[in-house]
């Protein structure tokens, strides 16, 4: 019988090979002149979003904002996972065009001037596709580098709103991979464009036996091993009067699939920052970190690297409430060490709208533990 990780490991592989296998039959040609290309622009985490300004109003409407805009959790401030930027398809123009995620929808059983505008975006052969497609299987194309150089162009389209809110609550998780995927790989040439800490990352290979990518920047705070080997933890921190962000990553034996559960995770996190993490090391009784409950963390398991790992997002507090934020966490094993591993990143920037890049730029550096 198969455990929960191996049948979870299992469906999400199907998933994956099916959305990409469409991705791969049906995605159009890229532009012809593709040296030629500009850079894509666009802040992070935005989409540029096409559709017909009714639709948009509507249930069709809503169903995209439910997949693309969904709220972001661990976050104090209502924040989504992306931020959408809905333009009429008469405004599409050569700015815009170059803009580094868009998103098309289309339902076929409009006829209104926005319907039509849309569809001249689809060459012959796709309409004649979608046009003898017997049912909904056939509701996207994805273009890559179509106006620009490291751009996602996303078509999305049915031959009724029925058919692709059908297809958007079908396929939500891995429609909103496609564009978190290429959000966390340009912040990744982002961070380590400087280069990393190549000292920072031996001394931990040669310690802890793992490797991490330390960008330049994160000075370190604690580096501890117990005595028999089996249990470590580091922490690594970039203060700036703005914004304070921190990684930590622990270990420890691994036992059994139980440690996954959430109930566990959170409970080796509050252990772990009980014991390390303060907002002042001089009144640790008082400022030690620990997780908030009226906001629920919220567990979500993934493959990340080909490994079962479940991500958690929450609010950290210090015990004190005098300080206070959000955080991102990995936890995943490795059977050939016989380790488990808890990583995290968390952010303090009280003074700043938005956390969502702050923790993307964490989730960079922390998911690249192998």
């Amino acid at each position: 019988m198969f455990s929960k990780i191996q049948l979870y490991m299992n469906h999400i592989k199907n998933s994956i090979f099916i959305l990409l296998f469409i991705v791969a039959l049906f995605a159009c040609e890229r532009s012809a002149e593709k040296g030629n290309l500009p850079t894509a622009k666009g802040d992070g985490g935005e989409i540029i979003l096409f559709m017909d300004s009714t639709k948009w109003k509507g249930e069709l409407g809503k169903a995209v904002r439910e997949v693309f805009h969904a709220p972001l959790n661990g976050t104090l401030r209502d924040e989504r996972i992306f931020t959408i930027r809905y333009i009429s398809p008469g405004g599409f123009n050569s700015f815009i065009k170059n803009h580094k995620n868009i998103i098309m929808v289309t339902s076929f059983e409009s006829n209104s001037l926005d319907t039509k505008r849309l569809k001249g975006f689809y060459d012959d052969k796709s309409l004649k596709m979608i046009e003898q497609s017997k049912d909904d299987s056939l509701f996207m194309i994805l273009n890559k580098d179509q106006f620009a150089k490291d751009q996602l162009l996303l078509f999305l389209f049915s031959k009724t709103d029925d058919g692709l809110i059908k297809k958007l609550k079908e396929n939500k998780a891995q429609l909103q991979e496609l564009f978190e995927s290429a959000e966390v790989r340009r912040l990744t040439q982002k961070v380590y464009a400087s280069g990393e800490q190549t000292n920072i990352n031996k001394l931990i290979r040669t310690k802890h036996d793992f490797n991490m990518r330390v960008p330049f920047g994160y000075e370190e705070v604690i580096n501890n091993i117990s005595e028999d080997k089996k249990q470590g933890f580091i922490w690594h921190r970039v203060l700036d009067q703005e914004v304070d962000k921190s990684i930590f990553v622990a270990y420890k034996p691994y036992l059994n699939q139980n440690q996954f559960e959430r109930d566990s995770i959170i409970a080796w996190r509050n252990q772990i920052c009980r014991q390390y993490i303060f907002g002042d090391p001089e009144k640790k009784d008082s400022t030690f970190v620990t997780t908030e409950t009226l906001e629920p963390a919220v567990v979500k398991p993934l493959m990340v690297r080909g490994r079962y790992t479940v991500e958690t997002r929450g609010l950290w507090k210090t015990f004190n409430v005098s300080m206070g934020g959000s955080f991102v966490s990995y936890i995943f094993a490795d059977s050939k060490k016989g380790r488990i591993y808890y990583a995290e990143g968390f952010v303090y920037a009280p003074s700043k709208m938005t956390k969502r890049e702050y923790l993307r730029e964490l989730q960079v550096v922390i998911t690249s533990i192998e």
